[in-house]
């Protein structure tokens, strides 16, 4: 078995147990203390081969392997914070949830470009970020990396919190809309009625094309506005983002479509129309 594979198996396994957990009991608070346990235990099992048997191993393990499982204790670790510091007041409440995510979007802004990096899948730096070396405790970019250790390269370290803020980040939206009433979708005289992956997809071009802006609003930032806009749950749109990147045929099928609707209705389109078709 590849060294990594039977990591891909015990994070299956340790997620099917969180599961468990979250279903035998009503109580959140005593569910995350007892998954960040469990997580715990798992991370100790996650250690780094001595030598891998080739470079892509190693970058898997340290951009995917070990980041997973590390995401997995930083969100439940931060989640047992906010759950055991809510205020009991409904408004109080939400005015706290409000408030954490400042530190989500400070760490995002603080590691600039390696959050870009992040979201948009890029590898080609993955050499110097995802095997060990003396270059990793110097590469500092826009701010000084956390330390390293022999499981974990910095810029390891910091997509598992990247990660664990996605995962968050998630949790607060979720959790503001229940307590402001707002999951009655049908009140929107607007709705979004292609796929998530497609809204996923445009979020993506907004970004890659700048138009947002002038290009300084994070994929974070344009995800969410478009999240609330429609009304939808875009908490994993990193995920998404990577399964439409391995698509076998084009991997921009809802621009393409797009581009094919506007062009058929601009030459079916009246000149003196205001574009408004039937």
């Amino acid at each position: 078995m590849n060294y990594n594979e039977q990591f891909k198996e015990l994070f299956l396994q340790m997620k099917g147990e969180v599961a468990a957990i979250a279903s035998a009991s009503s109580n959140r608070l005593r569910t995350v203390q007892e998954s960040y346990l469990l997580v715990s235990n798992y991370c100790e099992q996650v250690k780094a081969a001595s030598k891998f048997e080739s470079p892509e191993q190693e970058v898997e393990f340290f951009k995917k392997i070990r980041p997973g499982f590390e995401a997995e204790l930083i969100y439940f670790g931060e989640l047992y914070y906010i759950l055991s510091s809510l205020p009991e007041r409904r408004r109080d409440a939400i005015r706290f949830l409000l408030k954490q995510y400042v530190p989500v979007r400070i760490y995002s802004r603080r590691y600039q470009l390696l959050y870009e990096y992040w979201c948009l899948g890029r590898s080609e730096f993955d050499g110097d970020l995802f095997i060990r070396s003396d270059k990793n405790r110097t590469l500092m970019l826009t701010c000084p990396l956390p330390i390293g250790d022999r499981h974990a390269t910095p810029a390891g370290k910091v997509f598992a919190k990247f990660r664990a803020y996605d995962e968050l980040h998630g949790f607060l939206e979720k959790e503001i809309s229940r307590l402001k009433n707002k999951e009655d979708k049908g009140s929107s005289a607007i709705q979004w009625t292609a796929t998530k992956a497609a809204l996923v997809e445009l979020a993506y071009a907004l970004k890659a094309s700048g138009a947002i802006n002038n290009g300084n609003a994070t994929i974070r930032d344009i995800a969410t506005h478009l999240e609330r806009a429609f009304q939808q749950d875009l908490s994993q749109f990193y995920r998404t983002f990577q399964e439409i990147r391995i698509r076998k045929n084009s991997r921009t099928t809802f621009l393409d479509r797009l581009k094919e609707k506007l062009e058929r209705w601009m030459d079916n389109t009246d000149l003196n129309s205001k574009g408004e078709g039937e």
